[in-house]
């Protein structure tokens, strides 16, 4: 009765083992491993209208997960984040490097990420390899990315209402002089009370008519210019966060087991492979 651990068996299992155990030696001892943290957050409800705080209330959609992805994303956010946690510095990067800045984004793209969910959330997913800094960054991103919106809002409200104001002022200078000509029209007899009964003559009810019509656009332009003060004044809704991150306990990278398991795996199949090609030869 041959032995169940042949030859032919017992030297790929052996090869199977040494290069596993080796490959997670390798990998526990020399690969630095990263922690990965998610913050889980809504985008508000923030429809270009007038009632733009008043609809913060509600969850955004497509439009608005699309538009928060973006701000997440944009150069702002992202060198203001670089700034703040020193990633340069922690992503090894050679500033004396021509392309230097390619290198930069490439590692920030591959340790953060943003994933847009079924239920219209959005995850932050930050990797890093202090399990306390991946948490931090992605709870930091979520602030950073409300405060750039909360900037281009307030700046774009800032012009609407600053040529809002000066149409008002412009139909304002308008109307007060004719006002006062149309005071003058009266006290010129061209408007006169009679037995209770006011007479006007055909060149003022025209003038008359005509400043009520610029009195109409008058109030709707100080309505306007109002409203753009109030929104002024108020604060961008800012992201309802479902979930903030918080430092995880065990890495996500490398993944040993599995990086054993191929690498052995891979092992006995050049094995298997090199005895072949010996009895062919």
């Amino acid at each position: 009765m041959q032995p169940f651990f042949t030859a032919q068996i017992r030297v790929p299992v052996l090869v199977f083992l040494i290069c596993g155990i080796l490959t997670y030696g390798f990998t526990y001892f020399f690969i630095t491993p990263k922690y990965e943290s998610t913050a889980v957050i809504f985008p508000p409800n923030t429809h270009a209208n007038i009632h733009l705080v008043s609809a913060g209330i509600r969850f955004g959609y497509d439009k608005e997960i699309g538009e928060q992805i973006e701000i997440l994303n944009s150069t702002a956010v992202r060198q203001a984040l670089i700034r703040e946690f020193d990633l340069i510095h922690e992503y090894n990067i050679d500033t004396t490097d021509a392309y230097f800045i390619e290198q930069l984004n490439k590692e920030y793209d591959r340790n953060i990420s943003l994933d847009r969910t079924i239920n219209k959330s959005i995850n932050i997913n930050v990797r890093d390899k202090s399990p306390s800094r991946a948490a931090a960054m992605a709870n930091r991103l979520v602030v950073l990315a409300d405060d750039h919106k909360s900037e281009i809002v307030h700046k774009n409200i800032a012009l609407a209402a600053n040529a809002a104001l000066a149409s008002y002022k412009e139909k304002e200078a308008i109307i007060t002089e004719m006002t006062d000509s149309l005071e003058t029209m009266r006290q010129a007899g061209e408007s006169v009370w009679t037995y209770g009964e006011e007479r006007k003559s055909g060149r003022y009810q025209n003038y008359e008519l005509q400043y009520r019509k610029e009195l109409d656009r008058y109030l709707d332009l100080k309505i306007r210019w109002e409203e753009l003060d109030d929104l002024l004044r108020e604060s961008t809704p800012k992201s309802y966060v479902v979930s903030t991150a918080v430092p995880s306990s065990k890495p996500v990278y490398p993944k040993k087991g599995l990086l054993s398991l191929l690498a052995a795996s891979l092992a006995v199949l050049v094995y298997v492979g090199s005895l072949q090609i010996k009895k062919t030869q």
